[in-house]
């Protein structure tokens, strides 16, 4: 009986020995429409850098743990929705993801401009059994402003020259979702992406980082060294055995021992010409780099994330950043999944319920109940539905009692 193991479905490192040329020729490959390895660099970007696996990390999870709700619908349709999508728990063997995981699939636009998943629908397409999530080096842009998948099964399509000769699968609804970060520059999605300068700084950081290591390695750990007279010089000499021994024991990492006479051997010391104090610099710049280009901000780069609510995780990254998620999640989600598992079970309506990540911390909700507070106070009155929006949870005026009750 055949066994089944892991395997490395990479063939190819794009980032090994990555230098600003080997970072253009990968971009430039995706400019003309193929994601493989931009794709690839992608994901590798975030196992070798920790700076960059860490601030991406907190930018996935703060939406992907973000609290939702489903609203501005009847409550009989928002608790068929949010049962729907909540219920959604796929077997481990079927393929498929639920639909918090897709949440932390659809971040991956972010950083590779686009990302692609199908809905697998159940009987009569009313309810939803799962999803089935896409690496992006699957697909293709070439001849095309949208991707298509480069299915094995996919029929013969015409090319544009006359040649049916390419095999591709079309991204259609409402078996497709095809999801873009808000950054997208029109069609071109490929070059939105947070890869293009995480590429090229990554590529300078880890040159420098090289060269700093080389350069503590060299002069950081000096070599003793005994000068000793020719007669000393001898394998076979008594006395350079003893040396020997004596500097073993004084040493770890190694030691000479010179013909005086013959030969004179200087090794750098702590005052050549190796100023770590500026390669570090560098370095510390292209960490803020990083962190700014991912969370908005730098202060968090020394930060332990791992342990962090909601609610902080969300004050890592700048607010209108996490705003831009938001929105780009929540339109994808609205269109490609709220609307056809809608209508599949209640037919066209103009009051579709509305998915809504719930991104207000505490401490903006209260600075907003003293600003309402004071307009109460100042003889302005604000709007119920107004209210609601802008904290992001239903608001009732209570009834008023009869102070003899």
């Amino acid at each position: 009986m055949a066994v089944s193991k892991n395997k490395d479905r990479y063939t190819v490192d794009e980032s090994f020995d990555c230098t600003p040329v080997l970072v253009q020729g990968i971009f430039q490959s995706a400019n003309r429409g193929y994601t493989k390895k931009q794709s690839r660099l992608s994901n590798e970007l975030t196992e070798k850098d920790a700076a960059i696996s860490q601030a991406w990390n907190v930018r996935v999870a703060a939406i992907a743990a973000c609290p939702w709700e489903i609203v501005r619908g009847s409550s009989e349709h928002n608790d068929f929705i949010e049962k729907s999508l909540k219920n959604i728990q796929p077997t481990f063997d079927s393929g498929l993801v639920s639909f918090n995981k897709l949440l932390q699939f659809l971040q991956s636009a972010v950083m590779q401009g686009f990302s692609a998943n199908t809905i697998e629908w159940g009987p009569g397409d009313s309810s939803i059994d799962g999803f089935k999530t896409f690496d992006q080096s699957l697909f293709s842009f070439n001849n095309s402003d949208l991707p298509y998948f480069v299915g094995k099964v996919a029929g013969l399509v015409d090319d544009g020259r006359g040649h049916r000769d390419q095999k591709r699968i079309n991204l259609t609804s409402p078996r497709w979702m095809y999801h873009t970060a808000t950054n997208s520059r029109g069609t071109e999605p490929l070059r939105s992406g947070l890869v293009r300068p995480l590429g090229y700084l990554y590529a300078f950081r880890r040159h420098v980082q090289i060269e700093y290591l080389r350069g503590l390695e060299k002069y950081g750990l000096p070599m003793p060294a005994v000068s000793v007279d020719s007669g000393m010089y001898d394998d076979e000499n008594a006395a350079k055995k003893a040396v020997n021994e004596m500097m073993s024991s004084w040493t770890y990492d190694g030691y000479s021992i010179v013909d005086k006479d013959k030969m004179e051997i200087t090794f750098p010391s702590a005052g050549a010409n190796f100023d770590a104090e500026t390669f570090k610099s560098f370095l510390e710049f292209a960490e803020k780099q990083i962190f700014r280009l991912i969370l908005g901000q730098d202060s968090t780069s020394s930060a332990d994330n791992s342990n962090r609510s909601t609610a902080q995780v969300h004050n890592l990254v700048r607010a209108d950043m996490l705003a831009s998620d938001a929105n780009a999640v929540e339109a994808t989600i609205n269109n490609q999944i709220i609307k056809p598992l809608f209508e599949a079970a209640f037919g066209f309506s103009d009051s579709i319920p509305v998915f809504r990540f719930r991104l207000k911390g505490v401490s903006e909700i209260q600075e907003m109940a003293t600003v309402v507070k004071t307009l109460d106070e100042g003889g302005w009155e604000v709007s119920q539905e107004v209210l609601s929006e802008r904290l992001g949870f239903p608001v009732t005026k209570k009834e008023s009692q009869d102070v003899n009750d």
